[in-house]
């Protein structure tokens, strides 16, 4: 009813306005009208479109909508199925099926109503192609293992405790020693020829590190993601260069760094990032956060060993060439003794290196080894879990020397080594026990006690248990150990002993020359005083002022002919300038002939009064002389050069983990296979491939090595292991490898 009064009120406002002379605009100013000037345009519309029934209020019928619930259902099935679908997209599918257009606003508000918002579209996958090589299946092995990781986290805190010192902050104050050239970013051939800088290249970074200005580093500006990819292309040095040097890096394989690390490094950013690590002291912290890792990780791979575990300790003398006199040893294989530095390093029983040490010179093992021991077994998570564990340290014959044996007295660990030749006599062997058969090998074995003799104290006597090896060749060895016959029977004790040669001393030598552990990486030197040099010089010279007094007497009497001497010979030889030599004979006149016969014979008859002084006390005047020889030789000895090793450590550190990765390829992927270092090199880790890169995957295809048929099959079956080991690389994409 209000709605029938409503259209006639509308009715009869439009048909005044139409009857009217005045226009719209005229009306509408001048008179009062129930709707607006629009309105009307509106509602005429209406009526020429749909009558008065056009005009009737439907709003207690519901909204009059396009989108109905048919259009609804179309959209529903289609958003669902591709989300990120826009609506502009979607508005042209409608009306193209249903001829009605809807507004983008009401397809938006009815997707947020269904929970169908729109989402970013797929980013498309731009599968890229890049040089590849066998390198990466270490890289691979690196990541999976997380020993990147590590070297990072490990550097990280150190330089989180480097800005806390006191040191740092006292450092900031230091001005730059050339402003000008730094800012350059180069040093020029003026900078290199400054006398502070010649004086202090090759200072101890000891000295160094005082007038350092550490906040200048670029390691403290750094990201983590970029110290990660330096750690992972010092791990891969042994990859690119032929002997370990950073000079190599610059050579065409160096190259491979792209693919290895993701950044094609330059022997100048490597340098300097080592040299910023040496910088930091790090090399301890290293050294030690390597060692529980590969300890752990090699003991969560193959569980303990059993009641039992042996440590191989083996050293590596290298040598140092430099004319400065610094600590001196006897360097393995050239055979002389000159300056040098050795590495000790202890293995577990199978072999793997975990722990070393950079000793300056001779590594003295009976002092040295078992503090090593001590500071590995520091280095277990829980070390009462492994108190019930024996530990055996096991060397060869260098470290067979008493001293080193008895060092073993008061300790919880047990020692095995081995006799030298001139070591073992009859006379020395007893308590013989029965010949038994060898269980490992083709040998009969002697369990007995034998006795030893200290050499720096002559008068003590060490005994202990030897175990005599008779080999069917007919050869004979002599082990000797403290370990107790009811722990360990002469085959075990056998056995334990000479699985380290095909176990640690054969994997350690090639290790040496395959990633160049047997070369020293750089150093710098810090004078000191020697003091038993010091001690030996004033020993010489108290010696030399006793003997003086001794033989006081005698060497006056040796003198005062001497003294005779010196005129005659004068004589004897201003008479031999007179004369000639002619077919081998002196020819001169008679006069001076005869004379020169007589200043000879007076020579030699104080000649033989001087033999008889000297026969009298030939012993004291001997040791004399041998004192005044062996001081002069020592004069001004009593300072000598101790060598900074800690870049030599953190160098290690990284080779020291590339041998394990790539006993973990022969071990896991390769099932125990017996490869060399350089037939790992030569034929698979310089295989050529390509790569195939997107955002969530890299795959790896190695070209295959036709003249090497059965290891090429090997390695196919290796990298499928190695692809079932989920690795994931820096970027976190899945890395797989295809031959």
């Amino acid at each position: 009813m209000q709605d029938d009064s409503r259209i006639a009120e509308i009715l009869s406002s439009i048909k005044k306005i139409e009857d009217s002379n005045l226009s719209v605009r005229e009306y509408f100013d001048q008179n009062i009208v129930p709707f607006t000037r629009p309105q009307y345009y509106i509602y005429r519309k209406t009526l020429r479109k749909y009558g008065e029934e056009g005009l009737r209020d439907k709003r207690s019928s519901g909204n009059n909508t396009k989108l109905t619930q048919r259009i609804k259902d179309y959209i529903i099935p289609i958003v669902t199925e591709n989300r990120s679908i826009p609506s502009s997209q979607l508005q042209i599918k409608i009306q193209n099926q249903f001829g009605t257009k809807i507004s983008t606003s009401n397809l938006n508000n009815f997707r947020a109503s269904a929970s169908l918002t729109r989402l970013p579209p797929t980013p498309k996958k731009e599968c890229k192609q890049q040089k590849s090589g066998g390198g990466e299946i270490l890289t691979a092995l690196s990541f999976f293992t997380h020993i990147t990781d590590l070297f990072t986290q490990t550097i990280i805190e150190r330089m989180n405790e480097v800005r806390e010192s006191s040191l740092f902050k006292q450092n900031e104050n230091i001005p730059q020693d050339n402003p000008d050239y730094r800012q350059q970013g180069k040093f020029t051939s003026e900078y290199n020829q400054l006398k502070s800088v010649r004086e202090n290249r090759f200072k101890s970074i000891d000295d160094k590190i005082l007038t350092k200005n550490l906040s200048t580093m670029n390691i403290f500006k750094m990201s983590e993601k970029t110290i990660f990819r330096y750690n992972l292309a010092l791990l891969c040095l042994p990859l690119v260069t032929s002997n370990g040097k950073l000079s190599r890096v610059n050579r065409v394989k160096g190259n491979d760094l792209t693919f290895l690390c993701g950044q094609n490094y330059k022997d100048a950013s490597l340098k300097r990032y080592l040299q910023e690590l040496k910088y930091l002291k790090i090399s301890d912290k290293l050294i030690a956060a390597t060692a529980k890792f590969w300890q752990d990780f090699w003991l969560n791979e193959f569980g303990d060993e059993t009641y039992l575990v042996c440590y191989y300790i083996d050293g590596n003398t290298r040598p140092l060439w430099s004319s400065n006199r610094c600590y001196k040893g006897k360097v393995t294989m050239l055979g002389r003794v000159m300056n040098c530095l050795e590495n000790v390093f202890i293995h577990d029983g199978r072999g793997h290196p975990l722990y070393f040490q950079t000793f300056h010179g001779h590594a003295d093992l009976g002092k040295h080894a078992l503090s090593m021991l001590t500071k590995l077994t520091k280095l277990l998570d829980s070390p009462e879990a492994h108190a019930s564990v024996k530990r055996i340290l096991v060397f060869d014959g260098g470290g067979n020397g008493v001293k080193t044996l008895r060092a073993f007295d008061n300790s919880d660990e047990y020692y095995l080594t081995i006799l030298d030749d001139n070591q073992v006599k009859e006379r020395k062997i007893k308590h013989i026990w029965q010949e038994t058969e060898y269980k490992y090998g083709t040998a009969s074995l002697v369990d007995c006690r034998i006795e030893l003799r200290d050499s720096s104290e002559k008068d003590y006597i060490y005994e202990c248990r030897a175990v005599i090896v008779k080999w069917a060749n007919g050869k004979r060895s002599v082990l000797i150990t403290d370990i107790p016959r009811e722990l360990l029977d002469a085959s075990e004790v056998t056995k334990r002993y000479f699985d380290r040669w095909p176990q640690q001393e054969k994997q350690l030598r090639d290790a040496k020359s395959g990633v160049n552990i047997h070369r020293i990486v750089g150093y710098g030197k810090k004078i000191e005083k020697y003091d038993r040099m010091d001690e030996k010089h004033g020993e010489l010279c108290e010696t030399i002022t006793n003997l003086n007094l001794k033989l006081k007497k005698p060497l006056m009497e040796i003198e005062a002919i001497e003294e005779q001497l010196a005129p005659l010979y004068s004589k004897e030889r201003r008479l031999r300038e007179k004369s000639e030599i002619v077919d081998g004979k002196r020819t001169m006149n008679e006069v001076d002939s005869i004379e020169l016969q007589e200043c000879e014979k007076q020579v030699n008859k104080y000649l033989r009064q001087q033999k008889v002084v000297e026969r009298e006390h030939k012993d004291d005047l001997k040791r004399l002389k041998m004192c005044f020889r062996e001081e002069r030789r020592i004069r001004d000895k009593d300072k000598v050069y101790r060598i900074d090793t800690e870049l030599d450590q953190i160098m290690t550190c990284f080779k020291m983990s590339f041998i394990n990765l790539c006993s973990l390829f022969l071990t896991k992927c390769m099932s125990h296979e017996k490869y060399e270092l350089l037939t790992l090199f030569e034929s698979i880790f310089q295989l050529e491939g390509t790569a195939f890169v997107d955002y969530e995957k890299k795959f790896i295809e190695l070209e295959m090595n036709p003249k090497e048929p059965e290891l090429m099959r090997k390695l196919n079956n290796g990298l499928s292991v190695l692809n079932e080991m989920d690795v994931h690389d820096m970027d976190g994409r899945v890395v797989q490898f295809k031959v």
